[in-house]
Parts: C-alpha cells; sequence; structure tokens
C-alpha cells in the first residue's frame, strides 16, 4: 500500500489486484489450510444440517462505530450458532460478499481477518469464498454445514411436556449495548467535536460489538451423556426461541421472570436509557447464547454436571400457550416480534 498525496495510504482496488487472485491470498493466509472449495467427500455415519446467514449493511449492522474485523467475526459466528444449538459440530463455511465501490482490498482483507479468526477458533477449515459487486453497500451472505454421529441424533430423545427449559447466559446485554452506539451516534452527528467515552461500558459494548460463542454448555451435556430434546439459538431474543422451540415440537412453555439472568450492567444501562430492561432480554437481538431443553429426569445431573446452565422454565401443554410467570404468580402471554398473538 502506497502513500497517497495527502499522507494517508493509498488504498487498492479490487480491480487493480484482480478479484481472484484477492480471493485466493485471502483463502492462503491462514494456518488451518483453508480450502477455496468444498470437499467433496464428507464423512459417513453423520447426520447433517444447514445454517444460513444474510447480513445487510444500514439494516444488519452500522460500519459508523463497527470495526469490518468484528463484523467478519461475529458474522461467522452468527452463523455457526444455529448448528451448535441443535448439538451438532460445524463442518464447512461458505461466504459470498457483495461489495460497492467504496470498498478497498485494505477493507476487504480487514473484513476477512475477523472471519478467519472465527474459522480458526471453530477449528473449520472446509471453507469457499467469493467475491461479486453491489451498488447498495456490503452484503455478506453465509451458509455452514454441520454434523453430527448418527448414534447421538439416535440417543436425543424427543421434547415432551415437563422437559426443561435450559439457557447458557445473561440476556440484554447486546441490546443495550447496540442503543448506546446509537444514541454516541446521534450525539456525534449533532456535534462531531463531542468525543465519546465509553470506558465504563465495556462489557455491553463487548457483548453487541465482539461477542463470544461459549459452547462448553453443549460439551458438558454430551460428555455427561445429558442429550437435550432441542435446541434454538438465541439470536432475536429469548421470547422468539422459545417460541421457536414450541411451534415445532407443538408444545407450549412457562418462563419464570424472576429466573432469567441478566447482568447488572446491562440493569444499569436500561435504566440509563429508560428502557426495561426484561424486555430488551425478551425481545432484544444478538445475545448469542443457547436455549437448551431438558429432559425433567436428567435435572439432578444438570445441576449437578452443567453449571454453565440456568434453568428459567418448562415446556408444556400447547393448550397453555407460551407464558412469561411472574415472581407474584402471574401468569403473562409471551410476546415475540414477528409473532402474531
Amino acid at each position: 500500500m502506497t502513500k497517497a498525496g495527502n499522507g494517508k495510504p493509498k488504498k487498492t482496488q479490487v480491480a487493480d489486484e484482480g478479484k481472484m487472485n484477492l480471493i485466493n491470498r485471502l483463502l492462503s493466509q491462514t494456518d488451518t489450510k483453508i480450502q477455496g472449495r468444498f470437499q467433496e467427500e464428507q464423512p459417513e455415519g453423520c447426520i447433517w444440517l444447514n445454517s444460513h446467514k444474510l447480513l445487510l449493511e444500514g439494516l444488519d449492522f452500522d460500519l459508523v462505530y463497527t470495526p469490518l474485523r468484528h463484523l467478519g467475526y461475529k458474522a461467522v459466528i452468527s452463523l455457526l450458532g444455529p448448528l451448535y444449538a441443535k448439538n451438532h459440530v460445524p463442518y464447512s463455511v461458505s461466504v459470498n460478499m457483495g461489495l460497492s465501490v467504496k470498498y478497498f482490498v485494505e477493507d476487504i482483507e480487514e473484513l476477512w481477518s475477523g472471519m478467519v479468526a472465527a474459522l480458526e477458533e471453530h477449528k473449520i477449515n472446509n471453507v469457499e469464498l467469493n467475491l461479486l459487486p453491489s451498488l447498495t453497500g456490503l452484503t455478506i451472505s453465509l451458509s455452514s454445514l454441520g454434523k453430527q454421529q448418527r448414534e447421538l441424533f439416535v440417543q436425543s430423545p424427543t421434547p415432551i411436556s415437563g422437559d426443561l427449559i435450559c439457557i447458557s447466559g445473561n440476556l440484554g446485554a447486546a441490546y443495550m449495548g447496540l442503543q448506546l452506539l446509537e444514541r454516541e451516534k446521534a450525539l456525534f452527528t449533532d456535534n462531531p467535536d463531542i468525543q465519546p467515552n465509553l470506558q465504563q461500558y465495556k462489557f455491553i459494548l463487548k457483548s453487541y460489538l465482539n461477542p463470544n460463542l461459549d459452547t462448553s454448555a453443549i460439551e458438558a451435556l454430551n460428555l455427561n451423556s445429558i442429550y437435550p430434546s432441542d435446541g434454538a439459538f438465541i439470536s432475536d431474543g429469548l421470547a422468539d426461541a422459545v417460541k421457536r422451540v414450541c411451534k415445532r415440537n407443538n408444545l407450549g412453555a412457562k418462563i419464570f421472570l424472576d429466573k432469567i439472568p441478566i447482568a447488572s450492567q446491562t440493569f444499569q444501562m436500561a435504566e440509563e436509557l429508560g428502557i426495561d430492561a426484561t424486555t430488551a432480554a425478551l425481545n432484544g437481538g444478538d445475545d448469542f447464547q443457547f436455549l437448551y431443553t431438558v429432559p425433567l429426569s436428567m435435572y439432578e445431573s444438570l445441576q449437578k454436571e452443567v453449571a454453565q446452565l440456568d434453568i428459567i422454565g418448562h415446556l408444556c401443554s400447547a393448550d397453555f400457550g407460551t407464558l412469561l410467570i411472574t415472581p407474584d404468580g402471574t401468569e403473562l402471554n409471551l410476546k415475540a416480534q414477528g409473532w402474531s398473538e
């Protein structure tokens, strides 16, 4: 990269390097020996599951406050989350990027470096990459294939009324982080001289910008022969995840409000912004936690061996619907965006 006349580094147009040269160079920049195409032979004796993700600039992410490397990392783990939720191990990832002319080779490299970090972390070495033109900024389309041993699939029980509903971590922090960033963006837009001081908000900012995909819960479940009857990735709020599990199994659910884990920093930010922290947990996005349903018969083993999970409710007959139970015993209908009541 050379210096431009104004002293700033001159960025490289994709056309100057060539699309295929750039793709080949990106694919070679990792120790995991990432391949440019999917392997034709897949392991036998496995059950396979697909995961897909589409991210659109201006709707799913805002590059005013989202570093490209963080975006790349987050895009990949948002794709892998649904596979881990169904107790599958990611096997391959395909990435298609739609790029407008405002994106240079250096920008693509920064975005890709975040993706590579996630791929290496989850030991995925079967990857496909393609770069395409776009008239509307940046579009990221991803798909992944996950595998599960047939023996494990056979041992997974069918969800029934009474199964425990468990989640892997606190909720609402990512939504609070997004609201904080939007507030600071608005202040900066009104007065560019204002420099935000965000040191005290590191937890909620990391929850949104650079979340961690903690798979230790499903690893502990499998290690102790506790097989979930179902699972969901919490990316659009707890209420949505609960409703998805209930819908596909023709069951209802009772969630206890005082059992939902919410971090103190989330409560503090919610109070500062005048937002209800419970609403953020139920309907906020990008928490990147897991929801698992576990047979009631495994309760003692679950409590003893899998400390990563919080039990927040149980499945019930579909006749009850999906309910939120307050500490005083009041039953409220669990509402989620995109679901008609």
